[in-house]
């Protein structure tokens, strides 16, 4: 999700965060097949992923740095627990050295997400426990990589000098995709992902990266992952040269894997298509356009400026769903209809220090209105629409996002759930007195 001002500020807050303390690295992860270590499974081409589930209503978006993050807005970019598997020396409530808090925490999310029938998710950086999570409650994950992956996935294998999350990753190419399916602890791949990894004098840049294909979980072998997102909202940043070169390595990987099933998705602002999509079709590598679209109130911004600008009349949830419908049916006439899927919209609430319960209604109004047009075949595509969020990302006393003369932090107030005090980890809180259903009637 791009907060959008006047002057597009590209990036969904997690891809603002480049680095992590160093003595817990980077946690990151991406499942897959043919690599063995240890107690890992070899299981290259071994089992194809399960079909993504039957429709039934729309999916969601999930942004864990508002929920399973122990920092409680302490900085402005907050980052969601994800400690090496083998972090197992625990202090209660403590989330980023603590597998077991940290799978807690992401358990209690996708429970509540299995009590609203969602079928799929999104989320925006490889995260072990959401997968692990997400696999245990029989939920599809659309997995986004860092933004820096396009450029580490774009270059030639002979290159060394990569990164990943903002780490020194020494494989770039089709090697890094290999050493993403097969895990990493800095130049060492394939790696155990339950052995601790940290550096040494013939290791000196541990990059831990969770292999997914092992006794630890197979997302990918299992289906639990239908999709790999390759960065976010990531054209301008990087040229749609680069990114079909990266999305054509990616699939080269998958497919010498043995998962040609497992698509390849770039996620677009909307209005992006006709630049980035030529005759009717995305560029070579690219399976699926996640189309975001946001509704606007002119020229002075909209639902996802900073601040927000709603529309105005009776029924601004209305006009807002009738806008983006418009915006999402242009961007698919530019792709080709059967590629591109609504992967994010919403309906921002605003500071409730501000706003109070003011665009609360509205949202429910807007949520209803995708689920009904969804559910009535008007909003179409290869998956089915993608609800931005499952909870709010911005602090108690307010966002820029999310109302004027605030910080810039955070992704404003899309949530159907927020936490407890608007703080990064504790008790869930619906929204709504009544949420509203994500599925079918």
């Amino acid at each position: 999700m791009c907060i959008r001002g006047q002057s597009h500020n590209p990036g969904f807050l997690a891809s603002l965060v480049a680095k992590l303390v160093s003595l817990f690295t980077v946690a990151v992860l991406v499942s897959a097949a043919g690599c063995g270590s240890g107690s890992q499974s070899s299981g290259v081409g071994s089992g194809a992923p399960s079909p993504a589930p039957a429709f039934t209503g729309i999916n969601l978006d999930y942004a864990p740095e508002g929920r399973c993050s122990d920092d409680n807005w302490s900085t402005t970019t907050p980052v969601a627990c994800n400690p090496q598997l083998s972090f197992t020396t625990c202090t209660p409530n403590v989330l980023s050295s603590c597998a077991a808090n940290c799978q807690a925490c992401f358990n209690a999310d996708l429970a509540t997400m299995s009590t609203l029938k969602v079928g799929t998710i999104t989320i925006y950086q490889p995260n072990y426990y959401i997968l692990k999570a997400a696999e245990s409650s029989g939920i599809k994950v659309v997995l986004g990589l860092y933004n820096d992956s396009v450029s580490g996935l774009a270059q030639p294998d002979s290159a060394t000098n990569c990164t990943y999350g903002g780490q020194p990753f020494p494989y770039c190419g089709t090697k890094y995709a290999t050493a993403l399916f097969g895990g990493a602890c800095g130049n060492v791949s394939p790696w155990a992902p339950a052995t601790f990894c940290e550096s040494s004098p013939t290791n000196p840049n541990a990059t831990y990266v969770a292999a997914l294909n092992s006794s630890a979980g197979e997302f990918l072998q299992d289906g639990t992952v239908i999709g790999i997102q390759v960065g976010n909202e990531i054209l301008g940043q990087q040229s749609a040269a680069t990114i079909s070169t990266a999305a054509q390595n990616l699939r080269t990987a998958l497919n010498s894997a043995g998962f040609t099933s497992i698509k390849v998705i770039v996620s677009l602002i909307e209005g992006q298509a006709s630049t980035f999509c030529t005759g009717g079709a995305p560029p070579a590598g690219v399976d699926y356009i996640a189309d975001h679209v946001y509704c606007s109130a002119g020229s002075s911004g909209g639902v996802a400026s900073s601040p927000p600008v709603w529309p105005s009349g009776n029924n601004p949830a209305q006009t807002c769903w009738t806008q983006v419908q418009g915006v999402f049916d242009t961007d698919q006439t530019a792709c080709g209809a059967a590629n591109v899927f609504l992967g994010e919209t919403g309906y921002n609430t605003g500071c409730p220090s501000a706003y109070g319960q003011q665009q609360v209604p509205n949202e429910q109004t807007y949520i209803t209105q995708v689920v009904n047009a969804a559910c009535q075949s008007q909003a179409t595509g290869p998956l089915a629409p993608f609800l931005f969020e499952f909870g709010d990302v911005c602090p108690a006393g307010g966002c820029l996002p999310g109302c004027s003369g605030q910080p810039q932090e955070g992704n404003g107030y899309f949530g159907m759930y927020f936490t407890q005090d608007y703080l990064t980890k504790g008790s869930l809180v619906s929204k709504f007195t009544t949420p509203p259903s994500l599925t079918c009637p």
